[in-house]
């Protein structure tokens, strides 16, 4: 049967959902029925990323006897990442336009009878360096040629470990982060190190940033070193040894001399807490119509130091206060507390040390005057003693979420979709649940939700084949769907994530 894809995907865009625009970008020809590839299971890509103005090629893993595959991505910002697949099998090309967005982007393969998971793909500033093997002795490493640079690499196999020699000048500092387990969810624990020319370990670090590690070393002479870098399993089993695999992809950022590089993550979109900012002399927040979240960034600069915020609430809400420190790479352990006017204790986080990312909610349910206090538990200072607070009012909903990104169905009998459902804050509202993107091939029916029902918390959607007036069998079809979740009296709709990815960008395959 022939394969079809919905209408918008051909002309590569999509429609508006709500204020946001889903553009899906199809690359590649001949996607008829002559068209076979692998099956795009295991697919991956390495580099994992590359430079802003830059074309880079990416050889996909095994071998394909027929070619081309398709590609869709969803591009964040205009113009988006270009994306081809070359004449040589296996062989994708990405064009980068010099302002494509900084950070995380997707991507998805798909032929007529596979389709790949989504692919994550960094882009970055800085140029970027492909591992080349046989590295894995300390002895005979791969050499880096010049820096600032990202190194892309994959421990491909158990035991693997990766060595990049670089030439450092005596008192340079050299930044060495590895971005990993958190943006390209490779399912690693990675280790790094600084070693010399006899294999002595001269620095290493585990988990700076979360299960990512990062170094700051300062060299003691002048000469030759290697970042050395390995990993275990993200969750710990019985085995004994370095892992690898297909899926341990990573990029070691190397940055030279007096730089911050984890600025960015604290201050993106933030404002700047200044001082004096303390209980009886607070820092106020003015409130803005239809802004629910208010971002801020500081550093605490004297011992036992605390800063606080003072917001005036003007209606009941749901306000959700989280304070970022360990995932951006700092050495605070937050403590946040929220307080009244006349500063009484109305609750507090991250007292006991175990939750170093502490979050609260529902202590600012009702209009009035609250204080917003964070500090350190041991009473540090200084400039790695810094976080990112973030406020958000949240208005009660109705979120869906699936187990998986890609829906696989048969044409001779409805596509069963399930769909879970949280309700926030207590939220009694019914919503709608649609699926959206289908063909003209196949339709689905919106599901309704209700509180205090069978579909209070589940709902599943139906996909069926649209009969033929000459009674054919339905076609295979295979495209890119979003599902909505419309709760009654809001006016924008939520889109349902995958759990496997926590983004709404889902496949559905319909088989012959």
């Amino acid at each position: 049967m022939p394969y079809h894809q919905p209408h918008h995907a051909r002309i590569g865009v999509g429609p508006w959902i709500g204020t946001k625009l889903l553009c899906l970008l199809a690359v590649g020809s001949g996607l008829g029925a002559q068209v076979l590839a692998q099956n795009l299971d295991a697919a991956r890509l390495l580099p994992s990323g590359s430079q802003r103005n830059s074309t880079v090629t990416i050889e996909l893993p095994g071998k394909f006897e027929k070619w081309p595959v398709a590609i869709w991505t969803e591009p964040t910002q205009t113009p988006p990442i270009q994306w081809a697949a070359s004449e040589t099998p296996g062989k994708l090309t990405a064009n980068i336009p010099a302002d494509a967005k900084l950070g995380l982007h997707w991507v998805r393969l798909h032929s007529p009878e596979s389709v790949s998971p989504l692919m994550r793909f960094l882009v970055s500033d800085l140029p970027g360096v492909l591992e080349t093997e046989p590295n894995d002795a300390f002895a005979k490493p791969q050499t880096i040629d010049s820096l600032p640079a990202d190194i892309y690499g994959l421990l491909q196999k158990s035991g693997d470990v990766d060595h990049y020699q670089v030439k450092l000048n005596k008192g340079q500092r050299l930044v060495a982060s590895v971005e990993a387990n958190r943006s390209l969810k490779s399912p690693m624990d990675a280790c790094l190190e600084i070693v010399d020319q006899r294999g002595n370990i001269l620095a290493q670090n585990l988990d700076s940033l979360g299960l990512d590690p990062r170094i700051v070393f300062i060299a003691p002479r002048d000469g030759l070193f290697s970042i050395r870098i390995y990993a275990f399993p993200e969750a710990p089993d019985s085995t004994i040894g370095y892992a690898g695999g297909d899926k341990y992809l990573y990029r070691i950022e190397c940055l030279i001399g007096d730089v911050d590089d984890l600025a960015a993550g604290f201050q993106s979109q933030a404002t700047p807490i200044g001082e004096p900012s303390q209980r009886d002399m607070p820092t106020a927040v003015p409130l803005v119509d239809n802004q629910s979240r208010y971002y801020f960034y500081g550093t605490l600069e004297s011992p036992r130091d605390e800063d606080v915020l003072q917001i005036e609430t003007i209606a009941p809400g749901f306000w959700k206060i989280s304070a970022m420190a360990e995932s951006l790479g700092s050495t605070l352990d937050p403590v946040i507390e929220v307080l009244d006017g006349a500063n009484k204790s109305l609750g507090k986080q991250g007292e006991t040390g175990e939750i170093k990312d502490p979050v609260l909610v529902g202590q600012m349910k009702t209009a009035g005057v609250y204080r917003i206090a964070l500090r350190d538990l041991h009473g540090r200072f200084g400039p790695s003693v810094r976080y990112r607070l973030e406020l958000e009012n949240e208005a009660p909903l109705v979120l869906g979420s699936l187990a998986n990104d890609i829906i696989q169905g048969k044409s001779d009998k409805p596509t069963e979709i399930e769909v879970t459902l949280e309700r926030t804050h207590g939220c009694i509202d019914e919503a709608t649940v649609r699926l959206v993107g289908l063909g003209p091939e196949y339709t689905c029916e919106p599901a309704i939700s209700k509180a205090k029902e069978e579909s209070e918390k589940k709902v599943v959607l139906k996909v069926t084949a649209t009969p033929k007036a000459d009674g054919s069998a339905a076609a295979a079809w295979a495209g890119p769907v979003w599902i909505e979740v419309e709760t009654q009296g809001r006016n924008e709709k939520q889109l349902a994530n995958a759990a496997s990815t926590k983004q709404p960008y889902l496949w559905l395959r319909i088989a012959p």
